[in-house]
């Protein structure tokens, strides 16, 4: 099997915590790459990831390892670059020949990801971004284990059907426009067309502004009562300050690991993240009973409950376990092609996930059949994520429509 001792385009960080077992630290490590943007704009994702993976790789050595084998993550910094993304997949799969990659990368370079892996067939493990569009384009070497657009999008407007019951809902479109943003969206003005549900306003913005004030004004100025906001922590930051500023409080129903960071409540207002209910369609929050174990884990080390950026790729390192297992006990080497044959093998109940999902099985043509979302809201003045939605997996009933 490769070995992955030298960096290659930015920081590699090898994660591999001390085993719990002689017997274990003896047997031959199994090392696998992955990437994430540990720098750059989008930095807090990569360095949550990789926060997530410690934790994970704790978790599986302490039990026994991969079939009696220590596990160690290479992780690989791309910068959330597109461009740096094509160099260090490039390197691990034409050169290294990585026999499976892992990717805790957002939807940008999770497309440049993919589209190397296929072109090198070599699997690519996805546990971070959301792009249904990925799942479109017949790849056979890409898998993804997270959640998709569509699902958030349903999520969101079965949400949004609920707060109609409770008065006249004028909805607005708030999104960083890469992929990860405009692509759930774009799923959302579908679903909200085929409701007859008018649209009041639609602002796109990049992520790398950092003056919000004209999208969110267009949004106040069209009578918006409720806001669809997908972004990062960043621009989310920036854009809840610039409605603070303009004293603009619509109900936002958030999108992605920005609105749900669990260090908003530092770098925001929390009287006015009440104000607004702030809200996250998310694939992950602390208080799920079945994610106890790593949450306490993880605020030992780091004193803050995790973020979704943090568990993304501890359940992914939990998937990669599960195929490595598959390979390993079938008797067969590490290889590229049984590692992609027995990802469309494993099948992992919910009871074993940190996540709302009722599984993790692929279908052929990469998905997760058993992802599923839930919607978390700030309460308890700003400060507690509190999961409201679905009904059937609620701690809380979420706010009502002001």
């Amino acid at each position: 099997m490769n070995k992955f001792l030298q960096a290659v385009v930015g920081l590699g960080v090898a994660i591999a915590p001390l085993t719990s077992s002689p017997a274990l630290a003896q047997a031959e490590e199994i090392v696998i790459p992955a990437i994430a943007a540990m720098s750059g704009p989008v930095a807090v994702t990569g360095q949550d990831a990789q926060k997530g993976i410690a934790v994970a790789l704790e978790h599986i050595n302490a039990d026994g390892g991969v079939a009696g084998r220590s596990l160690k993550i290479q992780l690989y910094d791309t910068q959330g670059n597109p461009g740096v993304v094509r160099q260090v997949m490039e390197r691990l799969t034409r050169l290294e020949r990585a026999p499976i990659i892992l990717g805790c990368e957002i939807s940008a370079g999770t497309s440049a990801a993919a589209q190397f892996a296929e072109q090198a067939r070599v699997p690519y493990l996805n546990s971070s971004a959301v792009s249904a569009e990925l799942l479109e384009r017949g790849y056979k070497w890409y898998f993804s284990d997270q959640i998709t657009a569509d699902s958030e999008a349903s999520t969101v407007v079965s949400f949004l059907d609920h707060l109609m019951t409770q008065g006249d809902v004028v909805p607005a479109l708030l999104y960083e426009d890469s992929p990860r943003g405009a692509g759930t969206i774009e799923r959302i003005e579908v679903l909200l067309e085929e409701r007859g549900i008018e649209i009041a306003a639609s602002a796109p913005y990049s992520r790398s502004d950092r003056n919000l004030l004209p999208p969110v004004k267009r949004v106040q100025t069209s009578g918006a009562n409720v806001v669809i906001w997908a972004g990062y922590t960043e621009d989310v930051v920036t854009g809840l300050q610039a409605m603070q500023q303009l004293d603009f409080k619509p109900y936002i129903i958030g999108i992605g690991g920005g609105p749900g960071d669990v260090r908003i409540p530092q770098l925001v207002d929390r009287d006015f993240i009440e104000d607004v209910n702030l809200s996250t369609v998310d694939y992950f929050n602390p208080d799920m009973d079945r994610a106890q174990r790593f949450v306490k884990a993880y605020e030992e080390k780091h004193g803050i409950v995790p973020s979704s950026y943090a568990s993304m790729c501890y359940r992914g390192a939990y998937t990669l376990k599960a195929a490595l297992e598959e390979t390993l006990e079938a008797g067969q080497d590490l290889t590229d092609e049984n590692l992609r044959a027995a990802l469309l093998e494993i099948d992992i109940p919910g009871k074993e996930l940190i996540s709302p999902f009722s599984r993790i099985k692929f279908d052929e043509h990469g998905r997760n059949v058993g992802s599923q979302n839930l919607i978390a809201q700030w309460k308890e003045g700003g400060t507690k994520k509190v999961t409201v939605w679905p009904p059937e997996v609620a701690v809380e009933e979420p706010n009502p429509l002001n």
